[in-house]
């Protein structure tokens, strides 16, 4: 069960901030861009979910949820992104403010509460279980590392109850974690239910089209001047999971809301969503951890290529 044995690592007894994270959780991408944003100096650890480092005991010490991103500041633990985001705006005021000006509009607020409210696991679990509304996924969330995630759910639960077992002082919260999953893939199962969250992007993301048809988006982030901020870092994030997902035809492609896929293009080009994207060497490292024996023949020539086109570009 217990596929590899964590201790708490050395940087967690450091100064300065620490972000416990991992490269391809979609929480920690707006944590990661932000810090970026901000130039806020930090350490970074990954997380190595792959083997259940977050439920490990040394990380329900810092978190007992065993959620990510967590980020340290001395004995300070600030779990979570939404708290993280305003923790930093609160305590590094002057490094560049991400808040969105007093009086911005109704209408962006509401856009950044609809995207702070999906349900982005469901909708990438989802999007794994029902390949027929999906176009091309991208690295690394390939066919080979979709299988081996959707592996690992269906033995989530039981994986919790053991780790319940082996850390009684965590116990009570890992056992709610595991009926709580137990509950949600019922959910994540129903095809009917993914439809109704793709159909709620749609009408999400035809009113954001419909508002950036007011805007000069070559001048403009979302608030309607110079100024990026939280929404643009959530809504940035949203679109690159839908992008990795294979959405992107769905949702803005072949000419469908093309002001967001401007948009899109204009957000991917900026220093801090660089800064944060893992490089190639990271993620085929990521794929081939998690891709079956049967696969890895097929894989291997795919790598060779990337990597040999990494080489010749540097």
């Amino acid at each position: 069960m217990f596929e590899k044995r964590f201790k708490r690592p050395s940087v967690a007894n450091g100064d300065g901030l620490i972000l416990y994270c991992n490269q391809y959780s979609y929480y920690c991408h707006k944590v990661l861009q932000a810090l970026h944003e901000k130039g806020i100096r930090f350490t970074k650890y990954d997380i190595d979910v792959t083997n259940d480092e977050h439920f490990s005991e040394w990380f329900l010490e810092l978190n007992p949820r065993a959620e990510l991103p967590v980020l340290q500041n001395g004995l300070l633990i600030v779990p979570g992104s939404s708290r993280i985001l305003d923790y930093l705006e609160e305590n590094y005021p002057k490094d560049k403010p991400l808040r969105m000006p007093l009086g911005t509009d109704k209408l962006i607020v509401g856009f950044r509460q609809t995207i702070e409210s999906l349900p982005i696991g469901i909708i990438t679990i989802g999007s794994f279980l029902h390949p027929q509304h999906v176009g091309s996924p991208k690295f690394p969330f390939v066919l080979p590392v979709r299988q081996t995630i959707l592996a690992r759910e269906e033995t989530l639960a039981e994986r919790l109850r053991s780790y319940a077992t082996e850390y009684p002082a965590f116990a009570e919260v890992l056992l709610k974690k595991a009926d709580f999953h137990e509950r949600k893939r019922s959910i994540i199962a129903s095809e009917e239910y993914f439809c109704k969250l793709l159909v709620a992007l749609d009408e999400f993301l035809s009113s954001v089209e419909q508002y950036l048809t007011t805007i000069d988006i070559d001048q403009c982030w979302l608030t309607g001047t110079d100024t990026f901020t939280m929404v643009d870092i959530g809504f940035g994030t949203l679109l690159h999971r839908l992008y990795v997902l294979g959405l992107e035809d769905r949702f803005w492609g072949e000419g469908k809301r093309p002001h967001v896929g401007r948009y899109f293009t204009k957000v991917c080009q900026r220093e801090s969503f660089q800064s944060v994207l893992p490089s190639k060497v990271s993620i085929l490292r990521t794929v081939w951890i998690n891709t079956p024996p049967v696969y890895k023949a097929g894989l291997a020539a795919v790598s060779s290529v990337l990597i040999s086109s990494t080489l010749l570009k540097r």
